[in-house]
């Protein structure tokens, strides 16, 4: 059985279940506007393997990311959250729309652990579903494994 590359209306159906179910928010498009300096941004990557191989990769902009793990958290507005909760938080975000991504597959796939590192730059827009956080933009690529 062969199993075709995620699409990005899979992926973003995902991420609009993810945003309603644990943010509780709209996942509205990002248009092509300004993107954000990435300087303190974050990058969380989980691997998808057996009959589809690849990894899906989550992008945004650290402040970005905070905001959405206070939400999470349900911390106060300017209550300031550990690095390790933030890193939590997005890996959390990643894991459920790979798990959903993963659902819909069908056949044999496993989902790997989140990892979440540091990111300098935001993805190519075009390659990505980018979703609007607050004014901000969120990236979600689908990578296939090379080979």
């Amino acid at each position: 059985m062969t199993v075709e590359t995620p699409d990005q209306a899979l992926v973003r159906a995902a991420l609009e279940q993810v945003w309603e179910s644990m943010l509780y928010a709209v996942a509205e498009p990002w248009g092509t506007g300004s993107h954000p300096d990435f300087r303190n941004g974050l990058q969380a990557q989980i691997a998808l393997t057996g009959e589809w191989n690849g990894e899906l990769r989550l992008t945004l902009d650290g402040n970005v990311a905070a905001e959405i793990a206070g939400t999470m958290l349900g911390a106060d507005e300017d209550e300031e959250l550990l690095e390790l909760d933030v890193h939590d938080a997005v890996g959390e975000v990643l894991n459920v729309v790979g798990g959903s991504v993963k659902g819909a597959l069908g056949g044999v796939t496993t989902l790997g652990l989140p990892d979440v590192t540091p990111c300098a730059a935001p993805p190519v827009h075009e390659d990505c579903v980018v979703v609007a956080w607050r004014g901000s933009p969120v990236y979600v690529q689908v990578l296939p494994a090379a080979g």
